[in-house]
């Protein structure tokens, strides 16, 4: 299983007399075009997870469906989007875990959409490393594999990009 991890795209920066609760911060208009980008690179090396899991926050729901409806057009059926508690900020790893086995279905790519520094805990604990210090940009990408099912220490970091190395 190939499991990618991305970080939100660039978001409207925190202010409670716009948006008092932080979940609902969106992206900035600039954070949707770069992503936009962004995933069409991705689907065009090959980057199409069979489904995404997405914080409950909205601009991580935003990244996510922006990538699923790039991905949508090349695959044969529709990328779903699906929201998972598990990546809220102070997310759950093991949880995420247990969420993603009942969800995988046999998919050989999928993906989770979340916030820092979770994710780039996750992702220290996904290969091994705990006390590793990873970075994802906004809007970068980590990709994970595993030789049987997702589990922790068990993945292999493939690659790590950050949205400026591919002009996006």
């Amino acid at each position: 299983m190939r499991l990618f991890l991305v970080r939100h795209a660039v978001a409207e920066a925190s202010d409670p007399a716009r948006w008092p609760q932080d979940r609902l911060r969106p992206l900035t208009k600039q954070g949707r075009k770069e992503f936009r980008r962004m995933a069409r690179k991705l689907v065009k090396c090959g980057v199409l997870p069979s489904w995404i899991a997405t914080s409950p926050y909205k601009r991580a729901q935003e990244t996510a469906k922006i990538w699923a409806k790039v991905v949508s057009k090349k695959l044969p059926e529709k990328c779903p989007v699906v929201p998972a508690d598990a990546l809220a900020p102070d997310g759950d790893l093991a949880k995420m875990i247990e969420f993603t086995k009942s969800q995988a279905g046999g998919a050989s790519q999928i993906a989770w959409v979340g916030h820092s520094p979770d994710l780039e805990m996750f992702l220290a604990r996904l290969v091994g490393a705990p006390q590793g210090r990873l970075h994802l940009a906004k809007g970068g990408i980590a990709c994970v594999d595993f030789e049987e099912e997702i589990a922790e220490g068990a993945g292999e970091l493939r690659w790590l990009v950050a949205p400026d190395l591919v002009g996006a």
